[in-house]
């Protein structure tokens, strides 16, 4: 077998391959994100699209954290709530 490099290392150990390129999932409703910033606590969070809402739900429950309309001003004040409620409901 032919020596890699450390890059190719990666490729390999991640697609089975030295020079394809990885795919990592980064939308979706499978994708865990985290709500951060400011001194409140992390909340991580999935988020499900439905028509003009994005239903924001636990990862581990799925039970629905709260909604949010993009189209509305009120997006970071939605997002501050839902991050409060996401944070006291996995402290549990």
């Amino acid at each position: 077998m032919i020596d890699l490099t450390a890059e190719q290392k990666v490729r390999y150990k991640l697609t089975g391959h030295p020079h394809q390129e990885p795919h990592f999932q980064h939308e979706g409703s499978d994708v865990i994100r985290w709500l951060t910033g400011g001194p409140a606590p992390t909340a991580f969070v999935q988020f499900q699209h439905e028509g003009d809402l994005t239903v924001v739900s636990c990862p581990h429950c799925g039970k629905k954290l709260g909604q949010l309309n993009m189209n509305r001003r009120n997006v970071s004040r939605e997002i501050a709530e839902i991050r409060r409620i996401g944070t006291e409901h996995q402290q549990h």
